[in-house]
């Protein structure tokens, strides 16, 4: 894996990525959290809605975690939302083993990320790996509630879900090795969009949704 950043165009580039990191720990704001209120008990997802192939032995895969939905969906739509969610607990629990300092998990990314998603998190473990930044505690999204479900449509529109989740920001930090951050509040809500394409289910996006939860 390449460490650190090799150019000025890339030094530009990760510290456009990671703006939506610093915003939050900067500026989240406490509040209600907006969320369906349903509870729906989500099953296994089938093998052919998984991100990757099953692990070997002594690995642990990814489960369908916990979440609530307003959405009226189909068995079919149901299955669809936990291949996304799978990737969604696999996306978290790469990112967290990789910014806590095992760099190799970071070859996960790909199985779990796409798009600006994993460029957003590589750009992450650059700076990490190169000690310009510093990862301190353990990223836990709570709440997790499917906000929206979108059908395949032409090619450039893929089988999506939408997730909303909370973080509590006094947990973990990704801050420049010199400056300590301090949160202002506790809790940011953030945004995940889960695209389904050539079979594998990934997280495309993220965005702070609000800046309270």
């Amino acid at each position: 894996m390449r460490t650190g950043i090799a150019t000025p165009a890339r030094r530009t580039t990760i510290r456009r990525r990671l703006r939506t990191v610093a915003a939050i720990a900067a500026v989240a704001a406490v509040g209600a959290v907006v969320t369906g209120c349903e509870d729906n008990s989500p099953v296994a997802a089938p093998t052919s809605t998984l991100p990757a192939a099953g692990p070997s032995a002594g690995e642990s895969t990814p489960a369908v975690p916990e979440y609530t939905t307003d959405l009226d969906l189909t068995d079919d739509e149901k299955k669809a939302v936990d291949g996304a969610l799978v990737a969604f607990e696999g996306f978290w629990t790469s990112v967290n083993e990789a910014y806590a300092g095992d760099f190799g998990a970071a070859e996960d990314f790909s199985k779990y990320a796409r798009g600006e998603a994993l460029e957003s998190i590589e750009g992450d473990i650059d700076v990490i790996e190169d000690g310009s930044y510093v990862f301190q505690g353990n990223i836990v999204p709570t709440k997790v509630n499917v906000a929206s479900y979108s059908p395949p449509g032409d090619t450039t529109s893929p089988e999506s879900v939408s997730v909303q989740f909370c973080f509590d920001l006094t947990e973990w930090s990704l801050a420049p090795k010199d400056q300590s951050t301090t949160p202002k509040s506790d809790d940011a809500t953030m945004e995940h969009v889960i695209t389904r394409e050539d079979g594998a289910w990934k997280v495309s996006s993220q965005s702070l949704k609000e800046r309270r939860c």
